[in-house]
């Protein structure tokens, strides 16, 4: 009988958003990142990591860093969107996770595993919840991909 294994990361890190999340107020849902086409690499999952510059968050124990997976079922065509700081309805299915960010101040990392990725083409975003603007360069989200093999 097969044993289900984790299949090790399958590449290299790779780049989600960059300059998006530059000077990114409180609140504020980022623009979208790069289209990333999963419909020949067929990757199933994947770890992401936010790197944030120098950064004082909040004290309120609250603060994170929202991420969400924007797919494109057509490849052509993303869903609504919205930037800004209000409650958007239309991102909220979008949702795959938030990573805490440790209060103080100094450079943030932190990392959200398994999260499933789209069949076709998709975009990286984000909400910043860390109570603080984000710095103004060196803000970055990457991925590494991985999925699950068989033991046999």
């Amino acid at each position: 009988m097969a044993n289900t294994t984790l299949s090790g990361y399958l590449a290299a890190a790779q780049s989600g958003l960059t300059t998006q999340m530059d000077g990114l107020a409180d609140n504020v849902f980022s623009a979208l990142g790069n289209s990333i086409d999963n419909s020949t690499t067929k990757y199933m999952l994947c770890d992401v990591q936010i790197d944030l510059a120098s950064l004082t968050a909040g004290t309120t124990g609250d603060e994170t860093i929202e991420i969400y997976l924007v797919p494109s079922v057509d490849g052509t065509n993303d869903p609504d969107w919205a930037t800004g700081s209000a409650d958007a309805q239309q991102n909220i299915s979008l949702f795959v996770g938030s990573v805490p960010i440790s209060q103080g101040a100094g450079a943030k990392r932190a990392v959200l595993r398994n999260v499933a990725l789209a069949n076709g083409s998709f975009k990286w975003a984000v909400r910043n919840r860390a109570n603080a603007t984000l710095a103004g360069s060196g803000n970055t989200l990457t991925w590494r991909p991985h999925s699950y093999g068989d033991g046999a």
